[in-house]
């Protein structure tokens, strides 16, 4: 699925769309593909800002399953790892 000016991180993925301040937000996690949303940048002339900001959103969302991921491994609900 992933094309040319596609932003994606582990399982997150915004692709482009024919309007250059929106982008569709997905889940790509084989078994839970889904739309999340669409993305919309509040200004034409700052589309660079809008690009970055929306990457920023990606990675987050990774580093967000990640962390999960970890605390459910060890059986954490907090940030630090720790057991309770």
């Amino acid at each position: 699925m992933s094309k040319a000016g596609d932003l994606s991180a582990a399982h997150y993925v915004a692709t482009s769309t024919v309007d250059s301040t929106r982008r569709n937000l997905f889940l790509m996690r084989p078994g839970a593909e889904r739309h999340i949303g669409t993305l919309v940048g509040g200004s034409r002339t700052a589309i660079a800002q809008f690009d970055a900001d929306c990457e920023r959103i990606v990675r987050a969302l990774a580093h967000y399953d990640a962390t999960i991921g970890s605390c459910e491994e060890t059986g954490s609900d907090d940030q630090s790892g720790s057991k309770p």
